[in-house]
């Protein structure tokens, strides 16, 4: 079998029965492990594949998911949280965004706007630092570990850093003042899919002021909507 054969079999198999362990991987598809292995190594530098922490399986990284899938993936997660974002909008008076991982950058894919004069404004493509703001540390919390590292090695306080994207993790929200725009706050949550990866980060932002008045019945609203989403989403995904 060629190499790219056996990359193909191997990203074949890793998304139809994902996690598995190198004993699996060899069992299902032939290729002795240390060759399964060496070409695992290769694919995790390219971030097509991650393995999960304190275990030895492997599963396809969201980079790969979004190469293979990215304009589908991005319009259906689109469609599931539109609704949200919505009333998102209409609830809170802020700004409804929903952003994903792009390498060490994020991405915002969705926005939803109130009509005031005075608000966050974002775009489809605006891009989205992922050491600064909720949005970002969001995205950065729940990112693959070379990722994080790479981001965390470049911060001008790396332990810092790192002890709060732990505090984001550990409560599930992240939340920001004026850390990336003037004046702005935000709250942001993260979304996963059937399988419990992380897909999405979905928030709220908006002058500060008014984002931190209600902080707590926000925050209520910001998980009720990320769970619809995920519901939507996974019954999406389904018939995809």
């Amino acid at each position: 079998m060629a190499p790219a054969s056996k990359i193909i079999t191997l990203m074949e198999i890793l998304c139809a029965s994902a996690p598995l362990s190198l004993r699996e991987i060899e069992d299902r598809t032939g290729i002795p492990r240390s060759t399964a292995h060496r070409l695992l190594l290769s694919l995790q530098e390219a971030g097509w594949v991650f393995q999960d922490p304190g275990g030895d399986g492997y599963r396809p990284a969201t980079r790969f998911l979004f190469l293979s899938r990215s304009s589908s993936l991005y319009d259906e997660l689109i469609r599931a949280a539109d609704p949200e974002m919505r009333s998102l909008m209409k609830s809170t008076g802020n700004t409804s965004v929903l952003s994903v991982l792009e390498g060490t950058a994020g991405l915002c894919i969705h926005s939803v706007e109130p009509s005031s004069s005075v608000k966050f404004t974002a775009h489809r493509g605006m891009a989205v630092p992922l050491s600064a703001g909720a949005t970002g540390k969001i995205l950065l919390a729940y990112a693959p570990p070379e990722v994080r590292s790479k981001v965390l090695s470049s911060s001008p306080d790396p332990a810092a850093l790192e002890k709060e994207i732990e505090l984001i993790r550990h409560r599930g929200y992240a939340s920001s003042r004026e850390e990336w725009i003037a004046h702005a706050g935000d709250i942001s949550v993260p979304l996963f899919d059937g399988r419990g990866r992380f897909v999405a980060q979905l928030g709220i932002a908006g002058i500060a002021e008014q984002v931190f008045r209600n902080f707590d019945e926000n925050l209520r609203l910001l998980k009720s909507a990320a769970q619809a989403v995920e519901q939507r989403f996974e019954k999406t995904m389904e018939v995809v």
